[in-house]
């Protein structure tokens, strides 16, 4: 039974990840731990469309299907495909599995042979940033002056709503750039950032929706279609079989999950 379901999973689909996977991972150290990594368990599938507009006044679609799959050790399953059109050829789907108490990440495609094994820095957090800038339009003013984009941003407490069972709160922030000089013409440019996440605190705050639209590079929309609280199965954690493993240096530039890091606290207004 165990060979003809290993055999089964020659055709892999995201809906059967939340199933068992044959296969066995690399064996490494045990003992090494970097704090408690208990966690809510749970499987969640996200749809992602971006479209952009082109000058000629058409779009251009394009969406992800992405499975992440967290269980109670703190594990996480990533399982990403891009849903082809009719003229494309079947798609690869990319899985990356991270490991916090053994230090490891593994990552293949699939269709494949190969799976990358490299192991997680300590502490790891230190490699990363999540503060993120954007470039504006500037101008040399007279006496070589540097004139800056008016900048105006408000943020929007969106309250309480439930996705797939999931209560989550929500905000948008809407960022209002008026350049300067004869390249902005003084036309605003309105982008706006909508974001929920769980309440529920042992979720971690769980991304539930995500809406950014910039008039310049388009609109993404990050969706929570699916949901389930059950404990995955702990095969899918692991690369398939037949897959050689590769060993990769240590992964400097790993980050922990955005779900992962706690929500910051909203100082008073």
């Amino acid at each position: 039974m165990r060979m003809s379901a290993c055999r089964s999973l020659a055709i892999l689909t995201l809906v059967a990840l939340a199933y068992p996977v044959c296969g066995q991972s690399p064996a490494s150290p045990s003992n090494a731990n970097f704090g408690t990594h208990e966690r809510e368990p749970y499987t969640a599938e996200f749809k992602t469309t971006q479209v952009r507009m082109l000058p000629d006044g058409s779009t251009i679609n394009h969406v992800t299907i992405e499975v992440v799959a967290v269980d109670s050790q703190g594990r996480r399953m990533t399982a990403t495909r891009n849903v082809p059109s009719p003229a494309d050829q079947a798609p690869e789907t990319r899985f990356t599995v991270v490991d916090p108490v053994t230090h490891t990440s593994i990552s293949w495609t699939s269709p494949g042979k190969e799976a990358a094994v490299s192991a997680i820095p300590i502490p790891a957090a230190t490699q990363c940033s999540y503060a993120w800038a954007s470039t504006g339009v500037f101008k040399i003013g007279p006496h070589g002056k540097v004139e800056y984009p008016s900048v105006k941003t408000a943020v929007e407490d969106l309250g309480t709503q439930a996705f797939q069972g999931v209560d989550a709160r929500g905000r948008r922030t809407t960022t209002t750039t008026t350049p300067v000089g004869p390249l902005g013409k003084n036309q605003p440019l309105v982008n706006t950032f909508e974001v929920w996440r769980a309440v529920d605190p042992r979720l971690k705050g769980l991304l539930t929706l995500e809406v950014r639209d910039d008039p310049q590079s388009g609109k993404m929309t990050k969706t929570l279609v699916k949901f389930s609280e059950a404990e995955p199965n702990s095969s899918i954690f692991q690369s398939p079989p037949g897959y050689e493993i590769v060993n990769r240096e240590v992964a400097m530039d790993w980050c922990p999950n955005e779900d992962d890091v706690e929500p910051a606290a909203v100082p008073p207004q």
